[in-house]
């Protein structure tokens, strides 16, 4: 496994590599990009439709296409193809609703708060439904670095663009079928096209369902089911050539079974141990009004107004083992618990609400060879966090029964002025510099108790109370010379921030603001292509200082309580220095190959775990823990006709993702305790016919070579020891089809 995952690794840095002199030398001698047949994409990262490879900055743009013959279903399917994009796991599980986008290592244990933004069609999605589900997307743009001088909410890490499908004229539909292993089955549809005169609608679905892999081997049936159905309606009002009225409205329901800590990795089978279960439920939705406006002399305005809400509830079986299941019922305890708690065993409940509304005004247009844009923002968030931690009697190591309940409100806003200019000073040069000033205010309430059954008969209450506002102007300056129409250079310099917050943990020593941070990034970048962009190559070279990195610690309770707590901290100073390449060719007509490829060599400056005044653990010098140092991915698709409008579509990738350092969190830890998610590579594969009609049909398979991977390692949290890791799927078959027209 080791031998061909090197060969593999070493194979996709030299195809890297050895077609960077290739582009630049093909590039050197055309005059002028194709205008039609090629493979260009126009994206809008700069808020102007302009080709991809004009851009100075790095961008990845994932078409439609790709995301089709990938199957990508929400951003969690582009992890590796995207270079530096990665998925941290929260700091007490492995829940999803406790994960955080990453990117190049900025953001890896955010708080509570995001440093990597998803926007859908312009309007910020807040951190608990990020992942939301693809429908008719045109593409994917992935915009890494900081980007608070072209969005409304603040991006310190990168942003996410999730551009839709505008419906038009013309009548589109299409309709998808999808069957695999582990009682799989998908069911996708869109359609769009005019209603009368300047009107147009679109609506798209999907319904998905799985048994799951993992077996419960206590309770019977599977651990990880899930169904879900999704559903996003745009009407389109198009009243003039000037003005465009966009209403967008989506939403989503989930109801799953996840399976936090997974399964013992001493027995690697997929065998789950949980002991008490109860089904997990997520709900998304949001609507959004998007108006655009010409306003004459080349002056354009946008508006983006919306509100979202998110609501989570999850359930866990803290320890994930047989336990003793003795019935326990202690007193009510004002204001956390309003009736006598009958409760066993050892579960942890988990219910969040997210209400979120936000306001955008944009102005942009160009003078001559100047084209700028400026913009204000505000927004107001609101989240309720509800707790239950519930420990039965007999139930080892606790000498008494106990429920910890906590109730905690943390009510975000905040409002921004931001604003970017680029000049062509000549053909080949381009000067670019923004700037941002933003100010957030948090105010951070609630309740939580302690109360311990005999023999202890204790209670204890923590009330929090706390607020904190934080202000930060941060700018970016670029520089770019276009050597020959197919070769581009550029310089930036980049500041990104984040602010602080109030800590939300169960000591009243804990609850306090934390600092806001901050990065300055350096970035060298190089973006090369044949005439009809049958070579590209793009690369970036990166260098990021964090000032007051937040870090989220889970540490022995101040307060002296029994279970550990997770507190947000910040660590003095870090640092960032990374490489990113991508490449796509077409060696020849039908055939087309694609790589990324992403190093980021993360290190604490000047970090010092505390969990008392003698179990201290400096981690200066070490790399951060949740994100891996390497990603690599490469893909490669034959496009063979057979006759006809017929044709055959082979597609085959291969994603690699390096070993990932992860904080053990027991009750017995010590501040310097870790454990480590090796290294896993994966392959997936696929064959479609293509009848030439409007009906494709495919075979595929995921995790080719069926290895056991898995991406979370814990301790159990009560005992320490016995290590539980949450498995990746192993190897599946499946077929899909489709009807579009």
């Amino acid at each position: 496994m080791q031998n061909y995952r090197v060969l593999l690794l070493a194979g996709l840095s030299l195809t890297t590599l050895a077609a960077v002199p290739a582009a630049a030398q093909e590039a050197a001698n055309v005059v002028g990009l194709q205008e039609s047949g090629s493979d260009e994409i126009l994206v809008t990262a700069r808020k102007r439709a302009e080709t991809l490879q004009d851009v100075p900055m790095a961008v990845t743009a994932v078409t439609d296409t790709d995301l089709a013959i990938r199957n990508v279903q929400d951003v969690n399917g582009l992890y590796g193809e995207v270079p530096g994009l990665f998925s941290a796991p929260g700091s007490v599980n492995n829940s999803a609703d406790s994960a955080y986008l990453t990117m190049r290592g900025v953001g890896f244990n955010a708080g509570l708060e995001p440093a990597v933004g998803v926007f859908l069609d312009g309007m910020y999605v807040p951190q608990l439904g990020f992942d939301t589900a693809f429908l008719d997307l045109e593409r994917v743009e992935v915009l890494r670095g900081p980007q608070g001088t072209l969005f409304g909410r603040n991006t310190q890490g990168g942003a996410l663009n999730l551009v839709s499908r505008r419906p038009d004229a013309d009548l589109r539909g299409k309709v998808q079928l999808e069957a695999a292993e582990f009682g799989s089955y998908r069911a996708s549809g869109s359609l769009s096209g005019p209603i009368t005169g300047g009107l147009y609608a679109g609506v798209s679905g999907e319904y998905r369902t799985t048994d799951g892999y993992l077996h419960n081997v206590v309770l019977g049936g599977m651990q990880d089911w899930s169904r879900q159905t999704s559903l996003r309606g745009t009407l389109r009002w198009v009243p003039s050539d000037s003005i465009e009225v966009m209403l967008i409205g989506d939403y989503s329901h989930r109801r799953y079974n996840e399976a936090i800590r997974g399964v013992r990795l001493a027995t690697h089978r997929y065998e789950s141990l949980v002991d008490q279960d109860q089904p997990d439920t997520k709900d998304n939705h949001g609507v959004q009004l998007n108006v655009t406006a010409q306003l004459g002399g080349g002056i354009t305005l946008t508006s983006i107004s919306g509100y979202r809400y998110s609501a989570a509830d999850v359930f866990t079986d803290m320890d994930s083992r047989i336990s003793v299941q003795n019935t326990a019922t202690l007193p009510a305890f004002l204001p956390v618990a309003t009736t006598p708690q009958t409760f066993k065993g050892a579960t942890l409940d988990v219910n969040t609400r997210q209400r979120f509304k936000s306001q955008e005004l944009r102005l942009n247009g160009s003078l001559g060879n100047l084209d700028w844009l400026a913009g204000g923002y505000y927004f107001d968030q609101d989240q309720d966090f509800d707790r239950y931690r519930r420990v039965g009697p007999g139930t080892r190591p606790f000498p008494a029964a106990l429920y910890i309940y906590e109730n905690h409100i943390d009510d975000r806003d905040g409002y921004a002025a931001f604003g970017q200019a680029s000049w062509k000073v000549t053909d080949k040069v381009e000067l670019t510099g923004g700037g941002r000033w933003s100010r957030e205010t948090v105010v951070g309430t609630g309740n939580r108790g302690q109360v311990f059954g005999p023999p202890l008969n204790q209670f204890q209450p923590v009330n929090r109370n706390a607020h904190a506002s934080y202000s930060n102007f941060a700018w970016m300056a670029s520089a770019s010379y276009k050597a020959t129409p197919g070769v581009l250079a550029y310089a930036t310099y980049a500041e990104g921030w984040k602010a602080g917050g109030i800590n939300r943990s169960g000591s009243a020593a804990a609850n306090a603001p934390y600092a806001d941070e901050s990065s300055q990034n350096y970035e060298l970048g190089l973006k090369a292509g044949t005439r009809d962009q049958a070579l590209t190559v793009n690369l970036a070279l990166y260098h990021i200082k964090i000032a007051n990195q937040q870090v989220t610690n889970v540490i022995p309770d101040p307060g002296g309580g029994p279970t550990p707590v997770s507190v947000v901290e910040n660590a003095a100073g870090s640092h960032v220095t990374g490489f990113e390449a991508e490449v796509s060719v077409r060696p020849f007509e039908g055939l087309r190959l694609h790589s990324a490829f992403s190093y980021s060599r993360s290190r604490f400056d000047s970090f010092v775990r505390a969990f008392t005044l003698t179990d201290k653990t400096d981690f200066s010098g070490t790399p951060f823990e949740n994100v891996p140092e390497t990603t690599a991915f490469a893909a490669a698709d034959y496009h063979l006709p057979i006759g006809g409008k017929q044709a055959i579509d082979f597609h085959a990738e291969y994603q690699f993702v390096d070993s990932i350092i992860i904080q053990d969190n027991t009750r017995a830890s010590r501040s310097g305790d870790q454990l480590t998610a090796p290294a896993y590579d994966r392959i997936n594969a696929s064959v479609s016919y293509d009848m030439g009609n409007g009906i494709r049909l495919t075979g595929f398979v995921n995790n080719l070579l069926d290895s056991f991977d898995y991406a979370f390692p814990s301790s159990d949290p009560l005992l320490g020891g016995d290590v539980f890791v949450a498995p990746l799927p192993p190897r599946q078959f499946g077929i899909r089809g489709s009807f579009s027209f």
